[in-house]
């Protein structure tokens, strides 16, 4: 067998850059607490990045800052004997690579940081490129230009002609009863 010294071969001698590659990625999705000044939101971020690349060896990939956002429901938590309620919230995301052996204690140390109030961390495609959060909008070419209103109801009224006769035995038919 014959081994290859040329720097670009593959085997066991890759470069440290080329094994990260071969890391699995991450995207870790983290609401920051409403309490925290708004200033101090970037350094949530500066403990949460810190948490993924000290002593673990994961690169991050890309991120999008921390904004403020009004959640879709009222997340209720409770903290040294108190229920807290947070409406809102600053969310942003961080997409890393890092080894499969360090992502519990990632998870436990975000787990104990008091001002992530929830977090999300899934393994995706690292080539799959980071799109930004928007919002769905919906839009119809017939529509185009017009305000859309509410459709107003019909009032059709129809004229009965009902004999003396008639009205006499629905009314004797309904005090019979």
């Amino acid at each position: 067998m014959t081994t290859k010294s040329h720097p670009e071969a593959s085997g066991p001698g890759l470069t440290q850059a080329s094994e990260k590659n071969n890391q699995p990625a991450y995207e870790l999705g983290f609401h920051v607490s409403p309490v925290v000044a708004e200033d101090g939101v970037g350094a949530v971020v500066d403990k949460v990045r810190a948490v993924l690349t000290v002593g673990t060896g994961s690169e991050i990939l890309a991120e999008q800052a921390p904004t403020k956002m009004t959640l879709a429901y009222t997340i209720e938590l409770s903290n040294q004997g108190k229920h807290e309620k947070f409406n809102e919230s600053y969310f942003g995301f961080i997409k890393f690579g890092s080894d499969r052996e360090h992502v519990k204690a990632i998870e436990e140390k975000l787990r104990a940081m008091k001002e992530i109030i929830r977090f999300l961390l899934i393994e995706v495609d690292r080539a799959e490129p980071v799109t930004p959060v928007r919002r769905a909008v919906f839009a119809s070419p017939r529509l185009e230009g017009e305000t859309i209103k509410k459709p107003e109801l019909e009032v059709v009224e129809e004229k009965v002609v009902v004999s003396e006769e008639e009205l006499d035995k629905s009314i004797d038919a309904l005090v019979a009863e």
